[in-house]
């Protein structure tokens, strides 16, 4: 069996390098016991520094940006259920209290005088279930909040989302008959996941492993648990609004990709000045070679720039396998841009063989068997979520993990 090097991608820092590394150890491992997975960490070394490029911003007010058009109105009806539910959580891990703000002149269950309406006077009930649930949850989601590693975080998320405004609003007067318990679970499951997506970690579940939560948590408060979008995007101006705009950027990628790719640090800095991380690569594989045999590269976003760039300008018999996931480097070989290739030329003989997965709401991964035909192969699989928790999505998703470990026990 091969050995798996992790190379991680653009804006990647610890401890959220070390906490994906973990992940695809562990998932990996339940797949085939005692699969090496080693590390190729290179933020610290040649990624730009915290606060580094703002020297230069002067005090002027930034001129205002091309207007961007206008997105077309959407009919939720018209969204297949897979993608409402996906733009849905990515409104919730944005905003993850919508489900408990009260619109704009809905009565949310008050009578005339502003007090609770007959058969909606569960707050109290839900809070004080809410409450318990986060000082020992049941096993069941004992089980899902092991898997994620986030025990201490789940307690610290539910409380958060009773204790904010919009939640004491809520469980004071009411939502919709029967929407209380699911409204908070959502809310809580909502600001787990969030939180450690604005991070920089690895998302905590996949899609069926969070609404299983969220079910879970809505059956623990006393609740029956609905489609996430039943009483969010039907219920809620604000999301239908946001459901409109994020169907118009994917609509748009082209449009949005043309002016602001690519608009990060780390992948300006590695086409400048690459040779480190090429290096860091090269000597890595060696290493890991040397002591397990063959490697197979895991290589995301900017790593999987670096990995094909390394790979098109030297020959390392080490490398059996190249997987890369959520990677632009055929888009760069495309526009001239990747360094290891003259623009417009195929892919070295030496070059070894290579799988890109893909996800198309991943608005940062790219196809590449139209710019090498016949050297790579292209996979789609989609993890459910939103952008940009898309772009980390692969990592916890049970079918890049069973691909995986079929290439390192392949001879492939």
């Amino acid at each position: 069996m091969s050995a798996l090097l992790f190379i991680h991608g653009t804006g990647v820092r610890q401890p959220a390098y070390g906490e994906t590394l973990t992940l695809l150890r562990d998932r990996l491992g339940a797949i085939v016991p005692g699969t090496p997975v080693h590390d190729c960490y290179w933020g610290d070394a040649f990624g730009v520094p915290p606060n580094v490029g703002t020297a230069v911003l002067p005090g002027a007010p930034v001129p205002a940006p091309e207007p961007e058009p206008e997105p077309e109105p959407v009919v939720v009806e018209e969204l297949a259920e897979d993608d409402r539910d996906a733009v849905t959580w990515g409104v919730l891990y944005e905003d993850p209290l919508v489900p408990l703000r009260r619109q704009k002149g809905d009565d949310g269950g008050l009578d005339d005088a502003g007090g609770l309406m007959l058969g909606d006077r569960s707050g109290k009930r839900v809070e004080d279930r809410a409450r318990a649930l986060a000082a020992g949850p049941p096993a069941p989601l004992e089980r899902l909040l092991d898997i994620a590693g986030a025990r201490e975080e789940f307690a610290v998320a539910l409380t958060t989302v009773l204790d904010s405004p919009e939640g004491s609003d809520a469980l004071t007067h009411g939502l919709g008959p029967g929407q209380l318990p699911q409204a908070v679970a959502t809310a809580a499951v909502a600001q787990l996941a969030g939180s450690a997506q604005r991070r920089g970690a690895p998302l905590l579940w996949t899609k069926d492993e969070r609404d299983e939560a969220v079910r879970i948590i809505t059956g623990e408060l006393g609740g029956q648990t609905r489609g996430v979008g039943f009483f969010l995007v039907l219920g809620h101006g604000y999301v239908a609004h946001k459901l409109g705009v994020m169907r118009a950027l994917e609509k748009r990628r082209a449009w949005l990709m043309t002016r602001s790719h690519p608009n990060a640090g780390d992948i300006l800095k590695y086409l400048a000045r690459g040779h480190g991380l090429r290096t860091l690569i090269k000597d890595r594989v060696t290493e890991v070679a040397r002591t397990h045999g063959p490697v197979v590269l895991l290589a995301h976003s900017l790593g999987g720039i670096a990995a094909v760039d390394l790979l098109a300008q030297e020959e390392l018999p080490g490398v059996r396998h190249l997987v890369t996931v959520g990677s632009q480097a055929a888009h760069l070989h495309e526009i001239g841009a990747l360094p290891g290739l003259v623009p417009g030329s195929p892919l070295p003989g030496h070059f070894p063989a290579w799988t890109n997965v893909y996800d198309r709401r991943d608005l940062l991964g790219f196809t590449a068997e139209p710019v090498f035909p016949g050297r790579v192969t292209d996979i789609e699989l989609s993890s459910g979520q939103p952008f940009p928790a898309a772009h980390s999505g692969y990592f916890p998703n049970p079918e890049v993990h069973r691909l995986l470990a079929g290439i390192l026990q392949s001879g492939a």
